[in-house]
């Protein structure tokens, strides 16, 4: 697939997919505060920008979200990211099972918000469930 590279630093890589209007975020290892919040909104104005509709969230190696960065996702970054024009979600969770928990949270909150989403156990599942959308 051809992509764009959006950001690629120590924490996040970010690509996006123009031909299918995905963008696609990969965490190296866990990251929070400003910097996380700094980086899913870069991601999520590329997303509007292009006109994009999907996103993958390869979380895992990503651990815990932190409390604060969880409540500021909900209150901030998700308005903002559906305005951008996000509908569908694929996401690959944590590795540990510490994660697992308030990321199937957060995932059954958005969907019951409207978005179209859905958990994988591999990145070629969750590529070609967020092509069929």
């Amino acid at each position: 697939m051809i992509y764009d590279t959006v950001m690629d630093n120590e924490w996040l890589n970010v690509r996006y997919y123009p031909d299918e209007g995905i963008i696609h975020h990969t965490w190296k290892k866990a990251c929070s505060g400003q910097a996380f919040r700094d980086m899913m909104l870069e991601a999520s104005d590329y997303l509007g920008s292009h006109r994009g509709s999907k996103w993958l969230s390869d979380d895992r190696l990503f651990t815990a979200m932190t409390d604060e960065d969880s409540l500021w996702g909900q209150r901030v970054w998700f308005a903002r990211t559906i305005h951008a024009g996000w509908k569908h979600w694929a996401m690959l969770l944590p590795e540990r099972n510490i994660g697992h928990e308030s990321m199937q949270m957060i995932v059954t909150e958005y969907r019951a918000a409207g978005i179209n989403a859905k958990i994988f156990e591999n990145l070629d599942g969750a590529l070609e469930w967020l092509q069929a959308q």
